[in-house]
């Protein structure tokens, strides 16, 4: 049976992206690349921000969902005994 892996089953991990970005940053701004690497380092750079922003979309919308009661309204996230402040 043959493999039918694709190329979303290996994107970099949130972690991973971060990192990738982190470096073309690095790159770019010490200039050990010419423009038009630079440029396409950039443009990388812009689907890594496009991809985390995207995690990050789909894990607070995961989490307002997970925070939600039984009538669809929002819940703060329980945070300790919450009383402290009150009390003050």
């Amino acid at each position: 049976m043959p493999d039918q892996t694709t190329d979303t089953d290996h994107q970099p991990t949130f972690e991973q992206s971060i990192e990738q970005l982190e470096a073309i940053v690095e790159q770019i701004e010490s200039g050990e690349v010419g423009l038009e690497q630079a440029i396409e380092r950039y443009e990388a750079g812009q689907k890594l921000i496009q991809r985390c922003r995207g995690i990050l979309d789909k894990a607070e919308q995961r989490i307002a969902e997970l925070t939600e009661d039984a009538q669809g309204n929002l819940q703060a996230p329980a945070t300790g005994d919450g009383m402290a402040d009150e009390d003050a």
